[in-house]
């Protein structure tokens, strides 16, 4: 599973080098920030670009840092015609979770629900949202 985190400016390059210093060196783990210089769409391309080379059949979670911000709104954009796991409001813990997780062998939607059980009030699995709009809509 390759786990994209995604935040305004170095937030995610600190997350994932954190993670890595607590539960050692990870692949497919990688960070995206969008920075000042940067636009949305541009920050939408390199997103983009890192879903499509991925290998098909690889899982892919997202993890953004906060709720309707940018870098959330890059990564729903994406939904349209790309299948992943998206959660937003991370953090070291929940990263840490996620990680343990993989190791743990379990899928992105079970890491995702987990983190639902673990810490509900903290972050929001996108998908989930979704969903439940999908619901209310029929």
């Amino acid at each position: 599973m390759k786990v994209i985190a995604v935040s305004h400016g170095s937030f995610s390059k600190g997350l994932v080098d954190s993670v890595q210093m607590l539960v050692g060196e990870q692949e497919n783990l990688v960070a995206y920030g969008l920075f000042p210089e940067q636009t949305v769409q541009t920050l939408t391309e390199q997103l983009e670009e890192e879903v499509k080379n991925t290998p098909e059949g690889e899982e892919i979670l997202f993890l953004t840092d906060l709720f309707h911000g940018s870098p959330f709104n890059a990564v729903v954009s994406l939904m349209k015609n790309y299948h992943f796991h998206h959660v937003t409001g991370i953090n070291i813990p929940l990263a840490v979770e996620i990680m343990m997780g993989r190791y743990a062998d379990k899928t992105a939607e079970e890491i995702c629900e987990g983190l639902l059980e673990t810490a509900p009030d903290t972050f929001k699995y996108v998908n989930a949202l979704f969903n439940d709009d999908d619901e209310e809509e029929e």
